[in-house]
């Protein structure tokens, strides 16, 4: 009897939109609202006959965050940023598989925010999936959903608009992209090598073998100088480019794999509306949010006390002290009912600035394991804020999906 056909997942995003039904109202983190002041984005697909909320498929290796503003924009016409993460769908579909869809809480950007200037222009979607769409009150929303699952979504936006956490902040910790790793390269080291050993007397192979065809001369004492000085300063230059790739690496620039990260970081950043950004002094961590800023994203300001290394204007301080520092820093930016912002971190100072985050998280998400990022990952904190201060509701940990191609080709050649 042949094997059951192994199960299939199918990853899916999209987003529960809401805005106010008066269009000069502004939302403020940690305010109450009254449903019956909010109207949700719905979309209706004939093929199905059904009412439901805008989502859709991951394409070309996308991630989810960015799927899902896509699929909004696709299928609504809706510029959006994402707000908090909402319950994870699955269910079964034909075939063996099973269908995994991602929700954020969603809403439309004003004219001219920065995330509608980053993004590619979106088609939209054909009337044979998507025929109409429509902004609902929550309770006539719950009479035209079909499906149970969407309508736990929507019970879930209603009881956060009634307890003021509906509208929260997001803080975001990058880990720049990859970086360059200098290395001195085979005939550098062989040359290294040589002069080494012709310092110390020791004769290399090719010294050994090599056999004159008439005899030399006895060196005079001027000949024995001359050579000794060339030596040296073989040994010399040696020792500077090592010294140079010492240097180059304690803080090196991206790598061209780093670059292709920074780049397609802006459609993540972008999803999440982030318009500032703060980096740490490295270079590779200024580098990484350099397209982002280029392309009109917002302002990167460098702040020196965010590198906690032994060198540069913080040398003096007390090791304990600069700590203190990053993580004052990171509890400001979270108290902040401020625009998203990301902060570009290379070194320690990362692993600080999240355990500050941690610190103000609630019992679940505290509860969980520390997340270890790596190159051009991005954790993402979505703050809530009430009565009796902030809590950090949920964390979330996104990539960019680039493919490195040095990785691919290691990996065929293991295989051949």
């Amino acid at each position: 009897m042949p094997s059951p056909r192994p199960q299939r997942l199918v990853r899916s995003a999209g987003a529960l939109v809401w805005r106010f039904t008066d269009p000069a109202r502004v939302a403020l983190p940690g305010e109450p609202i009254d449903p019956a002041d909010i109207e949700v984005l719905m979309v209706h697909r004939p093929r199905y006959h059904d009412w439901s909320w805008p989502k859709g498929k991951t394409e070309n290796g996308e991630s989810l965050v960015a799927a899902a503003v896509r699929e909004v924009e696709e299928e609504t016409g809706q510029v959006i940023t994402l707000g908090a993460p909402l319950t994870t769908q699955r269910y079964r579909l034909g075939g063996g598989q099973t269908k995994e869809v991602h929700y954020w809480v969603g809403t439309p950007v004003p004219e001219g925010h920065s995330s509608e200037r980053l993004r590619a222009p979106v088609a939209r979607a054909p009337r044979t999936e998507i025929d109409q769409t429509a902004w609902t009150a929550p309770e006539r929303a719950a009479d035209m959903l079909t499906r149970r699952g969407d309508r736990r979504l929507l019970a879930d936006i209603v009881a956060r608009a009634r307890e003021g956490r509906l509208v929260t902040t997001t803080l975001l910790v990058l880990r720049p992209g990859q970086g360059l790793t200098p290395r001195l390269d085979e005939a550098g080291d062989a040359r290294e090598s040589a002069a080494a050993s012709a310092s110390s007397g020791t004769p290399t192979e090719s010294a050994e073998t090599a056999v004159s065809a008439t005899p030399r001369p006895a060196p005079t004492p001027a000949m024995v100088a001359s050579a000794a000085a060339r030596r040296a300063a073989r040994v010399e230059r040696a020792l500077a480019k090592k010294a140079e790739s010492a240097v180059a690496l304690a803080d090196p620039p991206l790598s061209r794999f780093g670059l292709r990260q920074a780049l397609d970081l802006i459609d993540l950043l972008s999803s999440f509306g982030v318009a500032r950004a703060y980096a740490s002094p490295a270079t590779r961590a200024r580098q990484s949010l350099t397209p982002w800023a280029s392309m009109g994203g917002g302002p990167v300001t460098l702040v020196d006390s965010l590198d906690l290394t032994a060198s540069g204007s913080y040398t003096q301080i007390d090791a304990e002290a600069r700590l203190g520092r990053v993580r004052a820093f990171a509890a400001e930016r979270l108290r902040e009912q401020a625009s998203p912002t990301v902060l570009s971190i290379a070194g320690s100072a990362r692993d600080a600035i999240i355990e500050e985050i941690r610190a103000f998280a609630s019992a679940p998400v505290a509860g969980g394991q520390a997340p270890r990022l790596r190159c051009g990952q991005v954790l993402v904190a979505h703050v809530e804020h009430g009565p009796d201060g902030l809590v950090v509701a949920a964390l979330e940990t996104h990539a960019v999906t680039t493919k490195d191609p040095a990785a691919h080709a290691r990996k065929a050649s293991k295989k051949h």
